[in-house]
């Protein structure tokens, strides 16, 4: 590169660097740094790094160093997603993608489906679980390089685009082409009733299509009888505040507050419940553990709050931070944190970063009734459920043997499709 395009660059740089670091303090009343020196230090430092390090730098690397520099001393919620990630992570809330219609995993090297999607294009070219994909549109599929960030790039993409496949079952290789074509992402896994009069639902997030599938789920339930429910948020690691706050909404009258959001450059928002709740008597018990997390806290924190229900299984995650997502000039965008959630008592879900934040933090809070609950990060259930009973030992041989023993019970389940399908179906009929 000659020095006068090298130049032009490096000032190119600095004006997007400049740009990055005015985003951390977006408001809606932007605020600008007048203290030009300390920014100049970040152009200076780039300069001499760039020209004289002793192993060579390209500047995209230089580049993302500064930005993970920057992101790794703010909170861990609060991250840079490359254009190329962005239209993925998009994806796993909008309610649907373009693809094949498959759930994988990847064991010994090779892609395995696990699940066929109804009505998807790998279900209408015959497709089973338990075959293996070794080609894609003639390439080999298969080996260490295979992770699921590929698999997902490659089996993904635009609609009706052709995509063809070398198929392994019990030896035998098939091929099979398929188009691609719309794939809905459902919320809930299931429901069903447990007994005449008590309905379940497994709720797995909250996407752009949860409230509505919440509500035929709920409406189906009610018509077959059930007056009491179970909502599984196990697990749930959370999603869209909105569709959170109307399925919470289903279970409270109208008037009280669900969650507020502060933050220091954001204005006090509060979001309360109207009079169209379709559950808001019954029975109702909320399942959490240590994997619910974000909108999950939010709906078992406004349940608790209001002693609407009962909490059961184990303490949540704790993430109570509040992100917007802005997109940035390079296609990519900055999911930054700009406020936290607060349940109605008071409460804050978000966790303390560190052990001795966390002594200082446990405060009292009283619920609509007046039970006191506790404010230290995450919801703690009424009805507290151990479920690891392992020994160390025996905790520390499931850490270490997992993919193995994963893989040895699906071999077992693969060789055993038919046995198995028709004995569950026997015990399904007796139970139903």
């Amino acid at each position: 590169m000659k020095e006068s395009n090298k130049f032009i660059f490096n000032k190119a740089f600095f004006v997007f660097v400049l740009l990055f670091i005015l985003i951390q303090f977006f408001s809606p009343v932007n605020r600008y740094s007048n203290n030009y020196e300390k920014l100049n230090h970040i152009e200076e430092l780039y300069k001499i790094i760039l020209n004289n390090y002793h192993l060579s730098l390209s500047e995209d690397t230089l580049v993302q160093f500064i930005r993970d520099g920057i992101l790794r001393n703010l909170d861990p919620f609060t991250q840079y997603i490359s254009k190329e990630d962005l239209l993925r992570v998009n994806e796993d809330f909008a309610g649907d993608f373009y693809g094949i219609g498959v759930q994988f995993s990847i064991i010994r090297d090779t892609v395995t489906i696990i699940k066929v999607i109804d009505n998807g294009p790998s279900k209408r070219e015959n497709i089973f679980s338990g075959d293996r994909i070794i080609e894609v549109n003639d390439k080999d599929f298969t080996g260490p390089d295979v992770d699921n960030n590929m698999v997902m790039n490659t089996l993904r993409g635009k609609r009706g685009e052709k995509v063809e496949l070398t198929i392994l079952r019990k030896n035998n290789k098939l091929k099979k082409i398929l188009y691609r074509d719309a794939i809905p992402l459902n919320s809930i896994d299931s429901y069903y009733l447990i007994e005449e009069n008590i309905g379940y639902i497994k709720l797995e997030k909250f996407s752009s299509t949860t409230f509505d599938e919440f509500r035929n789920a709920l409406e189906d339930l009610k018509n077959r009888g059930a007056k009491k429910l179970i909502l599984d948020l196990r697990n749930n690691g959370g999603g869209y505040l909105n569709q959170a706050v109307d399925v919470t909404n289903e279970f409270l009258n109208g008037g009280l507050e669900i969650v507020s959001t502060h933050g220091e450059f954001r204005n006090k928002k509060v979001y309360y419940s109207n009079k169209r709740g379709a559950f808001k008597k019954g029975d109702l018990v909320i399942l959490i553990n240590e994997n619910s997390a974000s909108a999950s806290e939010i709906l078992s924190g406004a349940i608790q709050d209001h002693d609407r229900g009962v909490i059961i299984g184990n303490k949540s995650f704790g993430k109570g931070l509040v992100g917007e997502q802005i997109k940035l000039k390079d296609g990519g965008a900055l999911r930054i944190t700009v406020a936290k959630y607060y349940t109605p008592s008071g409460r804050c879900i978000q966790k303390p970063y560190n052990f001795s934040d966390s002594l200082n933090s446990i405060k009292e809070y009283k619920t609509s009734s007046g039970r006191i609950v506790y404010s230290d990060g995450g919801i703690t259930p009424d009805h507290i459920i151990f479920v690891d009973t392992m020994t160390n030992l025996e905790s520390r041989f499931w850490s270490k043997n997992y993919d193995l023993l994963y893989e040895k019970a699906f071999d077992l389940a693969d060789q055993n499709r038919e046995k198995i399908k028709s004995n569950y179906l026997t015990y399904f009929e007796m139970i139903f």
